[in-house]
């Protein structure tokens, strides 16, 4: 699972200065969207879809309640990287989605955008995860449309900041060969800029942009700041795995191969025993252990995570997800084999 992934999971998002609608006029309602965030962060989903069902009873009608639970079920399903929710994410989107056109009908246009930008972005990481490109990229660039309205109508809409400022970062990293073209600007920088102010002025979407923001600096060559947000969020939200995942991988890519192999073990044990698990995860965590063990000369260690991956009980359509990686375990197991040979020669 990997948190560039979690642009979808702003979960609902707005700005406390001007209150648009009784959803941020009520002290109350706010808190009960900032609990759901939490109860999120922290994996405890099944409580956070209880706290947006409380919601409805607050906010009967409003986008919010729906949205919420979009949200929370997406994330589940990022986070064990299935589609088990898709049923219902699917009811309370359309849910959502009719609510907020009734609130743009009613005035309401800056939030309404927010809203539906929101919501196509899920649906544009669905179509991601999918593997239908196409689909993905025409409804990223939808989402971004409305996320951009909503700016122009309210700047203090500082969360909206998060799926602008992560589209421009992605868009120019997927351009970076052409980069050099006067029409064809480099807004690398520019983006990571909007995702740090989401992260420091949104309201709800603060923790969302923090990861968010890790896995940037990670895609961008700066694991060691990858690591100090994902320190942080940890020590807020401890042992969620959305922090976890960008740890690891921050500790990998700075050459702390101990440090990573420590947190990919945990995230191991985190996903394991779960009755939820189609051991996709699993797959990639034993590749990268794998390569964690070798880089430490730990041999029998990195052969009995290349044996444990390939033995995964996996079904059809996790092995063709997961194809290159089972290819790059079996490539692995020839380098401990030959690494492990020179070393016993020595």
């Amino acid at each position: 699972m990997r948190l560039i992934l979690l642009l979808p999971a702003l979960l609902l998002v707005t700005s406390p200065l001007p209150a648009r609608t009784a959803a941020f006029e009520d002290s109350a309602a706010r808190a009960e969207v900032q609990r759901a965030v939490e109860l999120t962060f922290k994996l405890e989903y099944d409580q956070a879809l209880a706290v947006a069902a409380d919601l409805e009873s607050r906010l009967p009608d409003h986008p919010l309640p729906p949205l919420l639970r979009v949200g929370v079920l997406y994330c589940r399903m990022l986070d064990y990287e299935d589609m088990l929710d898709r049923e219902e994410f699917d009811r309370y989107y359309d849910i959502a989605w009719d609510r907020a056109k009734k609130l743009k009908k009613g005035g309401e246009k800056a939030e309404a955008d927010l809203y539906f930008g929101v919501l196509i972005g899920f649906k544009a990481l669905l179509h991601q995860r999918l593997g239908q490109w196409w689909p993905a990229v025409r409804q990223g660039m939808e989402s971004v449309d409305y996320l951009e309205s909503c700016l122009e109508q309210d700047g203090s809409y500082a969360d909206a900041l998060l799926g602008v400022g992560t589209y421009r970062y992605w868009r120019s990293r997927a351009t970076d060969f052409i980069n050099w073209l006067p029409l064809i600007p480099d807004e690398k920088e520019k983006g990571i800029t909007m995702v740090q102010r989401a992260m420091d002025e949104g309201l709800f979407g603060r923790e969302i942009s923090r990861s968010t923001l890790a896995w940037i600096l990670i895609d961008h060559g700066r694991p060691s700041q990858a690591v100090t947000l994902s320190l942080e969020g940890l020590r807020l939200y401890p042992g969620s795995r959305f922090y976890l995942w960008t740890l690891a991988d921050g500790y990998m890519q700075s050459g702390q191969w101990r440090r990573a192999a420590e947190t990919y073990q945990e995230l191991y044990d985190s996903l394991h025993p779960q009755a939820r698990n189609n051991h996709y995860n699993e797959v990639g965590l034993c590749k990268q252990l794998a390569r964690c063990h070798l880089r430490l000369q730990n041999y029998d260690e990195a052969m009995e995570w290349v044996e444990r991956g390939l033995a995964l009980p996996l079904d059809d359509t996790v092995r063709k997800r997961r194809e290159k990686d089972m290819d790059r375990l079996k490539a692995l197991k020839a380098d401990i084999v030959k690494q492990a040979a020179t070393a016993q020669k020595k």
